[in-house]
């Protein structure tokens, strides 16, 4: 569970904060869904996903990861709850934010998660560096990030983006499969 989680982690929050000279409007859009690859990297060691997002502003917040080709876990957040499906270890935990308070020592919620994810403006603790670089993908009225670089500790992180679509909501799942095991913060 961890070194899947770690993936989720990063991406979800190893950041440091370093505010963007471009900043997507919370308005101009309902919903983005991009694709993309991203690299971990804990100490030197480097590991790559892929990974495919979906937040309906608001309401959503859908993170398929997959590696090697196989969906290795996905993540579903809403303002009250997450759900983190292992599919790699057949676990999943369901429950509040108080999740990454206990895994990383971070205060962190779905509007900061969202704010993250989509280049919104957030302020974030000093330890947390990140930063929104390349061009910028342009589409219709909107203007979005192609590369999100972050450090948190002994963690870096880089998310690449290949492909956005705006207001368009793909199907997305958040069924956790029978004979998964339900995980507890204490286990």
């Amino acid at each position: 569970m961890r070194f899947w989680f770690l993936y989720f982690l990063l991406f979800a929050y190893s950041y440091t904060f370093a505010q963007s000279t471009y900043s997507a409007s919370p308005e101009s859009y309902t919903s983005v869904h991009y694709k993309g690859t991203a690299w971990v990297s804990k100490q030197g060691e480097y590991r790559s996903c892929q990974y495919n997002l979906v937040n309906v502003i608001d309401s959503f917040l859908y993170v398929q990861i997959n590696a090697a080709g196989f969906e290795i876990g996905r993540a579903f957040a809403t303002p009250d709850n997450i759900l983190f499906i292992n599919k790699l270890e057949k676990k999943y935990y369901q429950g509040d934010y108080s999740f990454f308070q206990h895994f990383t020592g971070l205060d962190v919620d779905f509007y900061t998660l969202q704010a993250i994810f989509n280049d919104f403006s957030v302020t974030l603790p000093e330890e947390i560096e990140i930063t929104y670089s390349g061009e910028r993908f342009s589409k219709d009225e909107h203007s979005f990030f192609k590369t999100l670089t972050g450090k948190y500790d002994v963690f870096e992180l880089e998310i690449g983006v290949k492909k956005v679509t705006f207001n368009n909501v793909p199907e997305v799942s958040a069924v956790v499969p029978k004979n998964f095991v339900q995980l507890t913060i204490d286990n």
